[in-house]
């Protein structure tokens, strides 16, 4: 899908041209001279750039995670700072779980329409066939970058870089040290991912992440495209690690170490954003920038507290920082109930600033319209003044509202939490009109019917009390999903013997495991709670042999390289044989002794391939059912 826009170059020829024109006509009056016409000419051009758009967006942050949300203990300023300066939506929505949020937020459509519906076996992988906010970006001019968190697939087609990004510094998977990422990372003096290649970086990860940011910045300063940020920070996700001078003063406070660190990690964020909106004045651009701050679900915090932090504190400490701050401590989570992966509300009502000062957008204030991520590519869209009818989104521009003030419609919004194989209208749900909530929040369990205008905390259920709205949402939820899931919800498969990856890196988090307890995501590396022996490492064989499903891009010959660990883990198998089931077919070859990886060459045919790769002591393949799986596979055409 092309644009009907011109190119960027034609496009400032154009507007130079009728500047040129216009400044003659008045400099022949007399008025002014033949270099001050030129050079009205090059200011009227640069006022004329479309404006530069950073997305910030960070990770299991909930809307009570801020200081200015009802929370005196974690220490926000920089970020109230910029909420203050911004236009606030309180009544923002996205899915509760990490990468549905994403699919969303870039295409404009509901996750489900998306393809994605988990963050693991293989449902996370957003489909090449949306022409998504990036790609739309980069037609109309603008230059594109990513760094820090996709979680959008970590092969070809689904990496940022096939989806319209052409600068990416990424980790893998969806957080620093998941077994897509590179192997030991812990989020310091990591290597990531730079435009596919590896590369070692020093620090802690958030500070690489807005390091580069900044860098990206300064560069694109100097260039006449306007450029769109996307900055997705990993923190403050599990595991829960951070600079030990942003730990201690919480420590000082009697806070646990989940608590204190979890804490540490958003104040980190808080100075980094300081150091970007700095650069930002520094290189003179952050008039002409719509600058956007939000999080992509509710916090897992809350999640980890029984919906409440708050519950963490012992008595002593709570009287303790209620005489320190002067504030009396009510909650951590704004009231909200729940937290991230809930279909009540904590799991996903999220912050969203937008703030833009040469855009003519209303004061700094609050809407409390719903609204939610899907709005945001027709948002920006419509902000920067790119028009095309084709496009498909479930969203609607919150432009007139920003603007003027202008209510937006009464709608229907819902948000679900699959988590699962293949999605399912008996998972929970939420649906959205005004203040009311529908919500399923538990697969086994009922439907509630909240009013949060008199009961944020969705306590009171009074679905008894208003039979006619409970019919008239279950009827909105049925024409949703049958809207969202109507063309099927099929597989996305990483192509491997692509021009475009060639080898692909294939990890057990993309299996098509039959529940998420059997997905390989986290290996355990570090030395404290998360490390070591509280992962998939040393744990493998409590994993059964599940499926990649891939799709051929090409007839030809491949090696075909399985390992128990990636690479740079040089770890042994210690079996004797390898098995790889290819569409139903097996091979197997011997180990040799102390060998990392067993390497197969066979020839494939263009088209879908269904993949297992385990070890065993036994010749043939009658006891897959006990199998020790590849958790590594390294495909190549040759």
């Amino acid at each position: 899908m092309k644009l009907r826009v011109y190119s960027t170059q034609l496009r400032k020829l154009n507007v130079f041209m009728l500047v040129i024109a216009g400044a003659i006509s008045l400099a022949g009056c007399g008025e002014k001279s033949s270099s001050e016409v030129v050079e009205q000419a090059s200011e009227t051009v640069t006022t004329a750039k479309k404006p530069n758009i950073i997305l910030l967006m960070t990770d299991d942050q909930g809307y009570g995670d801020f200081s200015m949300n009802d929370n005196p203990i974690v220490q926000t300023p920089n970020i109230a700072e910029l909420a203050a300066e911004s236009q606030r939506f309180t009544n923002f929505h996205v899915d509760p779980t990490c990468s549905p949020t994403r699919s969303a937020l870039l295409s404009g459509k509901y996750s489900l329409r998306a393809g994605v519906w988990h963050t693991v076996m293989g449902r996370h992988m957003l489909s090449d066939q949306h022409h998504i906010l990036p790609e739309i970006l980069g037609d109309a001019g603008y230059k594109t970058a990513i760094i820090g968190k996709w979680h959008l697939g970590d092969n070809y087609p689904f990496r940022p870089q096939d989806q319209g990004f052409d600068h990416v510094l990424s980790h893998g998977g969806g957080g620093v040290g998941q077994a897509p990422d590179y192997w030991e990372n812990d989020q310091f003096d990591d290597t990531y991912f730079l435009n596919g290649k590896e590369k070692q970086y020093y620090g802690f990860a958030t500070d690489v992440w807005f390091d580069e940011a900044i860098d990206y910045i300064h560069k694109q300063a100097k260039q006449d495209d306007p450029f769109f940020l996307y900055l997705s920070t990993n923190a403050p996700h599990t595991p829960w690690r951070a600079p030990e001078q942003y730990i201690e003063p919480y420590k000082a406070l009697g806070l646990d170490d989940d608590l204190a660190k979890f804490y540490g990690m958003i104040t980190n964020i808080d100075d980094n954003v300081a150091r970007l909106r700095q650069a930002m004045r520094d290189d003179k651009i952050e008039d002409n920038t719509i600058f956007i701050f939000m999080t992509d679900n509710g916090s897992s915090m809350a999640t980890k507290s029984d919906g409440e932090p708050l519950t963490r504190l012992s008595a002593e400490v709570k009287l303790a920082i209620e005489a320190k701050t002067g504030k009396k401590l009510t909650t951590l989570n704004s009231y909200m109930r729940e937290g991230k992966a809930s279909t009540y509300e904590g799991g996903h009502r999220v912050p969203f600033f937008i703030r833009w000062p040469n855009g003519n957008l209303g004061k700094p204030g609050e809407f409390s319209d719903l609204s939610a991520h899907v709005d945001l590519l027709p948002t920006l869209l419509d902000l920067v003044g790119i028009e095309d009818q084709s496009i498909d989104t479930d969203g609607i521009s919150l432009a007139s509202l920003l603007k003027d003030g202008t209510a937006l419609p009464d709608r229907t919004m819902v948000v679900t939490n699959q988590r699962v194989l293949n999605p399912s209208p008996q998972r929970p749900y939420s649906v959205m009109q005004g203040n009311w909530r529908y919500v399923h929040g538990v697969e086994t369990g009922g439907v509630e019917l909240f009013d949060l205008s008199n009961d944020p905390g969705q306590q009171n259920d009074i679905s008894e009390q208003h039979p006619e709205r409970v019919a008239a949402m279950t009827k909105a939820y049925e024409k949703w999903w049958q809207h969202t899931t109507g063309k099927g919800t099929p597989t996305t498969r990483p192509i491997v013997g692509s021009d475009h990856e060639n080898p692909s890196r294939l990890t057990g988090m993309d299996w098509l495991s039959p529940n998420t307890g059997q997905v390989p995501w986290w290996p355990g590396f570090g030395t404290d709670k998360w490390g070591k022996g509280h992962g998939w490492v040393g744990n493998e064989d409590k994993f059964m042999v599940s499926p990649w499903a891939l799709k051929v891009d090409q007839n030809g010959t491949y090696s075909m390289t399985l390992y128990l660990h990636d690479i740079p883990a040089n770890k042994v198998i210690g079996k004797s044989f390898a098995h790889l089931q290819l569409n139903g077919k097996v091979i197997t070859q011997p180990i040799v002794e102390d060998a990392t990886s067993v390497r197969f060459e066979t020839t494939l045919e263009a088209g879908d391939l269904d993949v297992r790769a385990w070890f065993d002591d036994k010749t043939d393949d009658s006891d897959l059912d006990k199998g020790l799986p590849a958790f590594y596979m390294y495909v190549e055409r040759l």
